[in-house]
């Protein structure tokens, strides 16, 4: 017999669980027939041992162990179908009571849906107009111009439009900044690929000349430690290429994109910018989405969820420092942030991604979004093919838990798309 109460609070739910000896049998079986199966008992066959010297081999705790885990098992499977409920994730299982093979108590506590209380079918948020102005087409143009001149080594004094190779680093306080120091260094002047005004300075240095120059950097750079920062640069100029450009005209547009003339080249390009804009402008679209059904629907977050989100975030977090040669302690100084401000920086990424998980999931228990059996097939197909010279992708294509993430994948895909639908309307 076995039989079960059920108790929720909004974000998890307690499931008590009671089993008899009948229930328990089968699998006090099952556990001593697959423990005695390589077991080598003396004057017996292996597999062939009575259970109760199995027993005393192996040790009454260890099958103790195994059964109750097998019937724990099996028993909160059986009661979550039997209650008709579904978790968010793995259950804390607490031993009540244990008699050993007669009686058997125990909870299991885990998280569970709450109420998401939002009219997806209200949601509005305006999709941005793709449109690529000259201006872009221009720039391009002039980087297929650079990549097409003719380059010869140059003696006179850098100007605009030529490639230097030189050495430099920055120093901040008189010690080396990290990052800010190369050998051969190549680039093209007028290119703005460096910080602001460091292009500036090389300009009328000639080969082997050096040079030391203050820059201030940008106030929005990327590298907190170094915004509004004032580094001293010391170059050597190694090389100076004089790039002669070629004209901009229909030969030109033969050349460059087999083109007939400069007008179909720039609908070309004019086209290929448009295609990346868009796949920007999805992503974008997607997030703003998101972003707003984050801020208007309220609900509340199972903790246990948030708590495995943190440390799985952490986990990676030190993850890719060590692979960058960096820990915490050093990330922190580079920052100039303290472990408190990190870590609530992750609780808060933690928090929005279960959210938007949760948000997803209740759009395609909501809307009855599914993935057939047929869209799968068509899938892997479709994987298959991509990665048809890859035999150990071929292989995870067959498992199972690859097909689940898939299903999963699809579906997510599939809620989005309907949020995006309702937003856009």
């Amino acid at each position: 017999m076995i039989k079960s109460t059920l108790k929720d609070n909004k974000t998890s739910a307690t499931l008590t669980v009671t089993v008899d000896e009948a229930f328990i049998d089968p699998y006090k079986k099952s556990v001593l027939k697959r423990l005695k199966k390589d077991l080598k008992v003396d004057g017996f066959r292996p597999g062939h041992a009575p259970d109760n010297i199995v027993v005393r081999e192996l040790g009454e705790a260890r099958v103790q162990a195994e059964v109750l885990e097998e019937v724990i098992d099996h028993a909160y499977s059986n009661q979550m179908r039997e209650q008709t409920v579904e978790s968010l994730g793995s259950p804390e299982i607490d031993l009540k009571k244990f008699v050993p093979y007669s009686e058997l108590e125990f909870s299991a506590t885990f998280p569970i849906m709450s109420e998401i209380k939002f009219d997806y079918s209200k949601l509005s948020v305006k999709k941005p107009e793709i449109k690529i102005d000259e201006a872009r087409i221009d720039e391009a143009i002039e980087t297929l111009r650079s990549q097409m001149a003719k380059r010869s080594e140059s003696k006179k004094p850098i100007k605009n439009g030529d490639e230097v190779r030189f050495d430099f680093e920055g120093k901040r306080e008189g010690k080396p900044v990290e990052g800010a120091a190369a050998k051969n260094h190549t680039m093209i002047i007028g290119s703005k690929t460096f910080i602001p005004g460091f292009e500036e300075e090389l300009i009328g240095l000639k080969k082997d000349e050096e040079k030391t120059f203050d820059i201030t950097f940008p106030k929005d750079y990327h590298a907190s430690d170094l915004k509004n920062a004032k580094v001293e640069f010391s170059v050597k100029i190694n090389e100076i290429t004089n790039a002669e450009l070629p004209t901009v005209d229909d030969e030109f547009a033969k050349n460059v994109g087999n083109k007939k003339n400069i007008k179909e080249l720039r609908e070309d390009i004019g086209g290929v910018l448009k295609q990346q804009d868009e796949e920007q402008s999805k992503k974008d679209y997607e997030n703003k989405i998101l972003e707003e059904v984050l801020l208007k629907a309220k609900f509340d977050v199972p903790e246990q969820l948030i708590n495995q989100q943190v440390a799985q975030l952490e986990s990676e977090m030190d993850k890719n420092l060590h692979n960058a040669g960096m820990d915490r302690k050093k990330y922190q100084q580079a920052q100039k942030i303290t472990e408190e401000d990190m870590k609530k920086e992750v609780e808060e990424e933690a928090n929005k991604r279960v959210r938007a998980a949760l948000i997803l999931r209740d759009v395609i228990k909501k809307n009855n979004i599914k993935v057939s059996d047929m869209e799968m097939q068509q899938e892997l197909a479709k994987m298959a093919e991509q990665y048809k010279g890859d035999p150990k992708i071929q292989e995870e294509l067959t498992h199972g838990h690859f097909q689940d993430d898939l299903r999963n994948h699809l579906l997510t895909q599939k809620a989005i798309g309907q949020l995006i639908e309702f937003a856009s309307k």
